[in-house]
């Protein structure tokens, strides 16, 4: 007998009437979350059934993993395991620092979330909610560039990029008028 194949893909719409009964199964707010579908990454078998998702809010650097729900939940630490691994590309893929969950499953804890210390929750978007210490894990997806500058910092630094920018454009407008006049001298016009 061969092993059940799963695969992970983003959330369609085709994939509404198998999640609207999971969210609600879960208490969660259906109706919002459809109108979220675009978070959600789904767990599907080979003959393509929907059997778990898992939505990622995005926030400048930060990735929320959310409302996680499975139709069958003997599967469920073998599909978070596949949807974690696709989160991880999308965490590299969008360029993140840092994922949260409020998600309480062991899970999260045996992929290296960490509960989140003061310092990581002053950090904490807002538009995630509230930063509420103890049910926060994090983990961290690559260092923050950013991460010990003040804004003032990185506001000097985003100008000198703007003003090298705006050189490099100027130097390539020099030039042209120059080759400009030479072909023009050439043909004596």
């Amino acid at each position: 007998m061969t092993p059940p194949q799963f695969q992970a893909r983003r959330a369609t719409l085709d994939d509404l009437p198998a999640l609207r009964p999971l969210w609600e199964t879960e208490r969660l707010d259906a109706v919002a979350l459809e109108k979220r579908l675009t978070e959600f990454q789904v767990a599907c078998d080979a003959e393509g059934r929907l059997l778990g998702a898992v939505g990622m809010q995005r926030h400048q650097q930060h990735g929320l993993l959310h409302s996680e729900v499975f139709a069958d939940f003997a599967l469920a630490d073998t599909l978070r395991l596949l949807l974690w691994e696709r989160f991880r590309t999308l965490g590299r893929n969008y360029a993140l620092a840092r994922m949260w969950t409020r998600e309480t499953s062991q899970f999260w804890r045996s992929v290296g979330f960490d509960p989140a210390d003061e310092e990581q929750l002053a950090k904490f978007p807002d538009t995630f909610g509230a930063a509420e210490a103890g049910r926060l894990l994090t983990i961290k997806v690559r260092d923050d560039p950013f991460a010990d500058m003040t804004p003032e910092q990185e506001d000097v630094m985003l100008k000198q990029h703007l003003r090298a920018d705006t050189e490099k454009m100027l130097q390539q407008a020099r030039t042209l008028r120059a080759v400009l006049y030479g072909v023009l001298g050439i043909f004596g016009i």
